[in-house]
């Protein structure tokens, strides 16, 4: 399960801010694993934050979990959370959230899952000196999901080593075989039916990719 892959990608903090929280499931979840002191469950519906309120007093952790309203990194303060959990939107949506507060973002330690654009995900963190420390797969709901565990780079780290295209576009992620094979089974359905000749190519160099990813290569090229 996804709730579970990211629990697992949480170190002890002391206190962690779930981003789009919806019913405040990861919260609690943290708090009763012992992973975190409190946590802040953040949301940009009135709803969801009703309902997260109702089970963190079910759960009996309204002195732990606080709720707040507001977009994106908005409810916080700099430096108020030490770990950031960005799961269940689009990459395109993470990067926006990313950007439009960076100074909120760079102390902290960052798990973001993106449902889609992965690939820009990715390229958006390296530009901004995000490093990617490692990517987990999660299985729910007969799909994968990409776990992304990230960190601003500090004064004293080296610059990070750029990624092929291919890299990018795969990922870095230890056992993803069946994830590649699932990507290049999507993509083989609907390559025919591209009309455009740029697209058509890159679909093309994609199956490559995935091809060499799951005979195993720990590197391709672009």
């Amino acid at each position: 399960m996804r709730l579970t892959a990211i629990l697992n990608c949480i170190d002890k903090c002391e206190t962690l801010a779930d981003i789009g929280t919806d019913h405040a499931y990861l919260p609690i979840e943290a708090i009763n694993a012992g992973l975190c002191e409190r946590a802040i469950a953040c949301d940009i519906g009135i709803g969801p934050l009703k309902m997260a309120d109702f089970n963190i007093q079910t759960a009996g952790l309204q002195n732990r979990i606080e709720t707040r309203l507001g977009d994106g990194l908005a409810p916080l303060q700099e430096g108020e959370a030490d770990c950031i959990v960005i799961a269940g939107m689009g990459g395109m949506r993470i990067l926006e959230i990313l950007s439009a507060e960076p100074n909120k973002a760079k102390n902290a330690k960052l798990i973001l899952q993106p449902q889609h654009d992965l690939e820009e995900l990715r390229r958006f963190l390296h530009a901004n000196k995000y490093n990617i420390i490692e990517e987990k797969l999660a299985w729910e709901r007969s799909r994968f999901y990409v776990i992304m565990v990230a960190r601003f780079l500090s004064s004293t780290e080296n610059e990070i080593a750029p990624w092929t295209d291919a890299e990018y576009f795969l990922g870095k992620i230890a056992n993803a075989q069946p994830y590649y094979q699932e990507m290049h089974k999507k993509i083989t359905g609907y390559i025919d039916s591209i009309n455009d000749e740029t697209a058509h190519a890159l679909a093309k160099k994609r199956l490559k990719w995935l091809e060499e990813g799951m005979n195993g290569y720990s590197r391709v090229d672009s």
